[in-house]
């Protein structure tokens, strides 16, 4: 009977490989090229992981590992289910609660099946992972370059793709002629999301083709965001890159030096707001539309947090309470103020919205599950923690400057970080 069960385990090793690889080269190029499916590609990742592992014979509850993270993120998603009951939008709000329930159970999950499957699968992943991101790269700067051909014949094309909002586009006819350098920078954020952990899978090569590919992934990455207009990666991109370097040397102490700014940054962001509002940056020249409408924006969103302190307004109020300002608000802006002194849509600062929405409470669960992911870089392969922490330094960095926090393809592409992590660490060699 031991034979033939080792044979069977062989045999659907063998099956389940070249789909494992081919998820993983499909999921990072079809982001890259239409981010709204990162939902859809978090789920087939995590699915096909917990999956493999469950047909390895590999217990449910093995899945789970019982650390000081998940517990943490657990309360904090059992907190925000609570918080949904007095939301603005009631039912947006308990999706957007059970997503992030399920977000931190599959996440979770699918790292801890990665321990039963074998060496070699999880590496050869990891490369076509590596494969995937770099060709999504090549399409993301193809766009840059030609003012989005391929994205604008798609939208011509496939009415499901055709924009609900012309925002950034020229439509003439009702065709799309044109789009803005802006409209990608959701394909450019997520090439900044996959290029430490794409680094990290070529390391699995040998000799001059590892240097050689790593050069060639890590500049071409880099050459996209350079050309964007997604001023956010662009900062994440020197932020990472200073903290890969720093942690190639001090592993440990920026590892713990980026969960305590992690946390201080809950702390120090509404004074920051309201100090960057009252030295006036919101009105200086120097700096473009979009930043000074950030300061105007995190400075009453501030405010409106002080009003709320411990509880907030509820999760996913930020939009329905905004609407209900612009009938008032957006008639009276100030000369000179980029943006009417309204909240927006979202904060475009994680730690604020926060604050407004989910009050003290969830702004000290939230810095502590974070600060507990942050120490589990340190169960990684040493070689694999300067990236793994480069690539939280990047999510730190954009989730300051840039998106919702709700917004679902934001939270996935989040969530799938650590599931690109741990398999690209497998071809490093252990501490």
């Amino acid at each position: 009977m031991l034979p033939l069960a080792g044979v069977a385990t062989r045999t659907r090793a063998g099956l389940g490989d070249p789909f494992l690889a081919t998820v993983f080269f499909i999921s990072p190029l079809a982001t890259s090229m239409v981010p709204r499916l990162t939902p859809l590609f978090f789920s087939v990742i995590g699915f096909t992981l917990i999956g493999a592992a469950l047909r390895r014979g590999t217990h449910w509850r093995q899945l789970l590992p019982r650390r000081l993270a998940l517990a943490v993120c657990l309360l904090l998603a059992g907190y925000v289910l609570l918080n949904a009951t007095w939301s603005a939008d009631r039912l947006d709000g308990f999706g957007k609660a059970a997503t992030l329930v399920g977000l931190v159970l599959i996440s979770f999950a699918a790292v801890g099946s990665t321990l039963a499957l074998d060496r070699r699968t999880l590496i050869r992943a990891g490369l076509f992972f590596a494969a995937g991101s770099f060709v999504g790269g090549l399409f993301i700067m193809i766009e840059l370059l030609t003012g989005g051909i391929m994205t604008r014949t798609a939208m011509n094309w496939v009415p499901l793709l055709y924009p609900s909002s012309p925002k950034r586009l020229r439509i003439s006819h009702g065709q799309v002629t044109r789009i803005t350098l802006a409209e990608l920078n959701l394909n450019v954020n997520l090439a900044m999301f996959h290029i430490w952990p794409g680094i990290l899978a070529l390391m699995a090569l040998k000799n001059a083709a590892r240097t050689i590919a790593m050069i060639a992934f890590f500049g071409l990455l880099a050459a996209v965001i350079a050309i964007s207009e997604h001023e956010s990666s662009q900062a994440a991109l020197v932020g990472s890159s200073l903290v890969v370097l720093l942690a190639w040397k001090w592993r440990r102490a920026v590892i713990r030096a980026l969960a305590i700014l992690w946390s201080a940054a809950f702390v120090l962001v509404i004074p920051a707001a309201l100090f960057a509002y009252q030295s006036g940056l919101h009105l200086v020249t120097w700096l473009e539309d979009s930043n000074r409408a950030r300061v105007i924006i995190w400075e009453y969103t501030a405010e409106q947090a002080l009003d709320h302190p411990w509880l907030g307004v509820g999760v996913k109020s930020t939009s329905v309470l905004a609407s209900q300002q612009r009938l008032t608000r957006y008639r009276d802006q100030p000369e000179g103020f980029a943006f009417p002194r309204t909240t927006g849509h979202h904060a475009h600062n994680i730690f604020l919205h926060t604050w407004y929405e989910l009050g003290a409470v969830g702004a000290v669960l939230l810095a502590f599950a974070g600060a507990a992911v942050v120490m589990l870089i340190l169960f990684l392969p040493a070689s694999a923690q300067p990236f793994a922490a480069g690539t939280f330094a990047a999510f730190a960095v954009v989730s300051s400057f840039a998106w919702g926090m709700w917004q679902s393809w934001f939270m996935c592409a989040a969530a799938l970080l650590p599931l690109y992590l741990r398999v690209a660490s497998t071809g490093c060699k252990k501490a």
